[in-house]
Parts: C-alpha cells; sequence; structure tokens
C-alpha cells in the first residue's frame, strides 16, 4: 500500500475520531447528552446503564477524555498524516509508540476499574491508527528520502 494511501486512511479514521470526540463531549449537557451516554454505556458493556443520569465525575472525566481525543484527532490530521504521507521514519514511529503507550495505560487502567469491556473498543481504536502505519516497506521510506 503506498504512503498516500496509508495516509488517506489515517485522515479518515482521525475524522472518525474527531466526531466520536465530540459525541462523547455532550457528556456534561444533560439535555443532550444522550450521544455520549450510548458511548459510555457501550464501552461498559452489556448496554444496562443508558438511561441512568451521568455523575458529576463521568461528565467531568468524559469532558476531559473527548476533548484530549479531539485533539489527537486534529494532532493526525495536521502533523502525522502530513508526515505518513512523506515518510516520515521518525513521526511514524513515534505515533506508534504514543497509541501503544495509550492501549496499555488504557486497557490497564479499564480492566482495573472494573470496565475490562473497555479494552474490545480501545482494540479497534488501536487498530484503525496502526494499521496504516505498520507494515511500510523501507524501500518505500527510502525513496522518499
Amino acid at each position: 500500500m503506498s504512503l498516500s494511501t496509508r495516509s488517506k486512511i489515517l485522515y479518515y479514521v482521525a475524522i472518525l475520531f474527531l466526531v466520536y470526540s465530540l459525541l462523547w463531549a455532550t457528556a456534561p449537557f444533560p439535555s443532550i447528552n444522550a450521544p455520549a451516554r450510548l458511548i459510555l454505556d457501550l464501552a461498559d458493556w452489556p448496554l444496562d446503564t443508558f438511561s441512568n443520569p451521568l455523575s458529576r465525575d463521568l461528565m467531568w472525566g468524559s469532558a476531559i477524555a473527548s476533548g484530549l481525543l479531539a485533539a489527537i484527532s486534529i494532532f493526525l490530521i495536521g502533523v502525522i498524516v502530513p508526515a505518513l504521507r512523506e515518510g516520515n521514519q521518525g513521526a511514524i514511529r513515534t505515533t506508534i509508540i504514543a497509541m501503544v503507550v495509550w492501549y496499555t495505560i488504557d486497557g490497564v487502567g479499564s480492566v482495573f476499574s472494573g470496565v475490562g469491556s473497555n479494552v474490545f473498543f480501545n482494540t479497534i481504536y488501536l487498530i484503525l491508527v496502526l494499521f496504516p502505519l505498520i507494515g511500510i516497506a523501507d524501500d518505500s521510506l527510502k525513496k522518499r528520502s
């Protein structure tokens, strides 16, 4: 797969994450937070708390986490996608490491918090980001240098 194709895939993944983060960001607003309640209920499978109001801590944590996800999405679009298009090995490697660190911390924390089902969804997100970054042939990177 070409670097151009990989960068397009990552661009669309980042857009998907940005939309997701904006839906999740509705958590602190009870009158419109149905999307956030669904996201949170899915992450803590099975679906059983959708109709419950969100706690202050959950609204606050969601505001922080959705803001960080939005920032990561913008970072992917503005920095990593162009770096991938150029075959920038350092940016590619750093993004892979950053995603694995996020996955590990979030996954371990989720399991120890009693929400192991969140690891399933995190695995999907990790695969979506790593798919265009992993397995880039050294030849395609050398051609760009």
